[in-house]
């Protein structure tokens, strides 16, 4: 009895253990197939989002105006017409020189105007070492890119927000070589002093915070996360993840990681593009969505704190502390924010623009020759992208070229 118990629990562990190696082999074709699935899913997703990236820096290299080397860093300049004296275009934080096109090309037409892009932005390739950007080294890539296109006199400073604060240092530094500027609603060092909102334009992350985001970002760019979500934010993906949950599943996935930097990028390019000639609206999107650009970016941003402070430290925003060079401050219209004609219902807030108003003003004293005009209907970015604003903008800095001319020699 004992034996033949013996022997039925064998053929039971036996009968088991076939089950079970069953259960195994039918199971492990459907997983291998997942698994050989995802791999080649992931491995596609990688290449793809390799040729795309490779595919707009191409596009970008061949967009190019004209590249320069300084010190090993290459900078991709526009400069138009001629006259004795050169405007110089300085592009607000995280811009490019195509934000200049509508004022370049006007101004063009009656004297010499330059405009680059700094490292990483635009055309011109990203520049090796510490990501800090702030103001004092910004100044010093662009008084080597004059330099080295022979701009060294009779310069007119033209900058847009965050860059004022570039061409007052650039003055501060060579005074020789300016002699006239245009501020376009540009920042002010106080700022740093001031709570303003959550705008990008007036708070301002640590350290810490920066390189965080910049480790983030570098991550989403190589997996191929970035580009995913740049496409689930999309209007017809989102139309079509109602309709099909497997890709409304994916949405929630990429929403989980961040997909609202992607959302960002997708509504600046919307918000801008229209507004931009024909001809450069595909190097516009291509420049605003790659990896060099949002970490020039990010850069940037974590440096206006330290900016503005190196800034505070000089003491650059005394009355007439530009002599009698002729200035021009041109502001955006406070009934209308920001977002002036960008945004067809913008409304600006009445504390933060009070605020900004009184920066503004502090500007238009920095000069014993100047003046400060309010663009009605105007917004920040307007005030460069929309054709009508962009018209205040170049009369301006012609309206400063033309007393140059006039003054005494």
């Amino acid at each position: 009895a004992s034996a033949g118990s013996a022997e039925t629990s064998t053929r039971h562990a036996m009968s088991s253990n076939s089950d079970v190696s069953d259960l195994v082999r039918r199971v492990a074709g459907p997983l291998a197939v997942v698994g050989a699935g995802a791999l080649a899913a992931v491995g596609g997703i990688l290449a793809w989002n390799a040729l795309e990236n490779a595919a707009v820096q191409k596009r970008l290299r061949k967009c190019a105006n004209k590249m320069i080397k300084v010190d090993g860093v290459e900078f991709n300049v526009k400069e138009q017409g001629q006259g004795e004296y050169t405007v110089v275009l300085d592009a607000g934080l995280g811009m490019s020189s195509a934000c200049w096109t509508w004022v370049q090309e006007k101004v063009s037409k009656n004297t010499r105007v330059i405009s680059f892009d700094r490292p990483g932005l635009g055309c011109s390739p990203p520049k090796p070492g510490p990501w800090l950007r702030r103001v004092d080294g910004i100044v010093d890539d662009m008084h080597r890119v004059l330099s080295a296109i022979g701009a060294k006199e009779k310069l007119v400073l033209v900058g847009h927000s965050c860059s004022g604060m570039d061409c007052r240092l650039f003055c501060h530094r060579f005074p020789d070589q300016v002699v006239g500027m245009v501020l376009v609603d540009t920042a002010h060092e106080g700022q740093i002093k001031q709570a303003q909102g959550s705008s990008i334009y007036n708070t301002y992350p640590s350290a810490e915070a920066t390189q965080e985001k910049l480790r983030r970002l570098s991550y989403l760019w190589k997996t191929g996360l970035m580009r995913m979500m740049f496409v689930a934010s999309s209007p017809w993906f989102r139309d079509a993840s109602f309709r099909l949950p497997f890709l409304n599943l994916i949405k929630r996935a990429l929403d989980a990681v961040g997909r609202a930097a992607a959302d960002q990028v997708r509504s600046q390019i919307k918000m801008i593009g229209p507004h931009l000639p024909k001809s450069i609206y595909q190097r516009y999107v291509d420049e605003t969505f790659n990896h060099h650009a949002m970490a020039a970016m990010v850069s940037e941003h974590g440096s206006q704190r330290e900016s503005m402070e190196f800034m505070s430290g000089l003491d650059l925003m005394k009355p007439a502390v530009l002599g009698s060079r002729p200035l021009i401050v041109v502001s955006r219209d406070p009934f209308r924010g920001a977002g002036g004609r960008l945004y067809p219902n913008a409304k600006g807030d009445p504390g933060r623009e009070a605020m900004h108003e009184a920066f503004q003003r502090d500007q238009a004293v920095l000069s014993l020759k100047s003046e400060r005009r309010v663009i009605g209907g105007a917004g920040h970015g307007s005030l460069l992208f929309v054709e009508q604003d962009a018209e205040h903008t170049a009369k301006a800095i012609l309206d400063v070229v033309r007393m140059l001319k006039n003054s005494p020699k």
